[in-house]
């Protein structure tokens, strides 16, 4: 039985093509899939397989074309010569498309264990994290109870004696209108002393969580705060705000209680035409601000004082404001130090340590 050849070179002219047009087609859709994202495993395995497959149909195509052309010809001799050229190439592709998918087996194979271990080491992490939190909220707790039952203490011990001097001078005085007096003030030394016991009994119940802060935000609120009274008092303040992100773990609005505090004391302590520069920036063992002010300056015998409870120089101060700025620090497990000399100015320096150098 005979056909006549334009039927079969039809037929394989017209195969040629739907390859190269399918492999093509297949080649733009991965493409297209791996921009979209370059990471996937799964996309870029695809991208060469169909870019082998392609390679395959157009060497196959010409191959035949060629082919059909020299038999037309009558150069069949030179279409054997060069055949064996045209099968390697084809045999190579073929090699190519398997040992890209052998690649990709082994390749899927470590991504996914990939894939695993950086799941696993986010939930560590994430468990990590909410361990430091628990830690840091005991802490707190801790802390706050153990600042109020010393104020309790310092203010027992007064009130006690207040208490028994007014009960001797009571039934000494035989003028009722005194002893009236003196049982008015007792009653209200009583109430005074039941409120110090209910200071000690307290069991604080509110739970606290330390969160992310961002350093230079939170010192650009603190500033803001205060500008109207530098702006009053005539003073020069200029923040030198870090060039990059400073976060740590804390207590958003304790610290900036803090911090207020500490800037304040600078801005009470200066005057007109004097400076407070705020400065943040990276330590030794985590982020920093630093305060410091060109101001009158402490002398050297109160700056060892600053820092105990109930000590002041200012007239109608409690003398707790720094030693309760240096508890929250110390609560942030930071550290506050203030040099001062007489007639040079104040620096305070404070230190909060990073997530990362508390879990070291």
């Amino acid at each position: 039985m005979q056909l006549p050849l334009y039927l079969i070179w039809g037929v394989d002219i017209v195969g040629c093509i739907t390859m190269i047009v399918l492999s093509t087609a297949c080649v733009i859709i991965t493409v297209d899939l791996h921009r979209k994202d370059p990471e996937n495993a799964l996309n870029n395995y695809l991208v060469w397989l169909f870019s082998a497959i392609l390679a395959f149909c157009i060497s196959r195509s010409i191959g035949h074309l060629v082919k059909h052309l020299l038999l037309f010809a009558g150069a069949g001799e030179l279409w054997r010569s060069i055949s064996p050229y045209s099968g390697g190439f084809n045999t190579m592709t073929f090699i190519i498309i398997f040992a890209v998918t052998l690649f990709f087996r082994e390749m899927r194979i470590i991504m996914t264990r990939m894939t695993r271990d950086k799941n696993r080491i986010k939930k560590t992490s994430r468990q990590l994290l909410e361990l430091n939190q628990d830690i840091e909220a005991i802490v707190s707790d801790r802390t706050h109870t153990e600042l109020a039952l010393r104020i309790a203490h310092e203010i027992r011990n007064p009130v006690m004696i207040i208490g028994g001097l007014l009960c001797r001078m009571a039934k000494k005085t035989t003028d009722n209108a005194e002893r009236e007096r003196f049982n008015l003030v007792l009653d209200q030394t009583r109430k005074l002393e039941s409120l110090v016991n209910k200071i000690e009994d307290l069991n604080p119940a509110i739970e606290k969580r330390f969160l992310p802060i961002e350093l230079n935000t939170l010192v650009q609120d603190i500033i803001e705060i205060v500008e109207h009274e530098t702006s009053f008092k005539e003073i020069t303040l200029h923040f030198d705000r870090f060039t990059v992100p400073l976060s740590f773990q804390g207590d958003q609005q304790l610290v900036k209680v803090a911090l207020l505090h500490v800037l304040r004391n600078s801005i009470e302590a200066c005057g007109s035409g004097n400076t407070i520069e705020v400065v943040t920036g990276l330590a030794e063992k985590g982020i920093e601000v630093r305060i410091e002010d060109d101001g009158p300056g402490i002398p050297a015998e109160i700056v060892k004082h600053i820092f105990k409870p109930f000590y002041s120089t200012k007239e109608g101060s409690t003398g707790l404001g720094l030693p309760y700025v240096r508890q929250i620090i110390k609560e942030h497990r930071g550290t506050i130090n203030i040099d001062s000399r007489e007639g040079k100015g104040t620096l305070a320096r404070i230190v909060f340590p990073t997530l990362l150098g508390e879990l070291k």
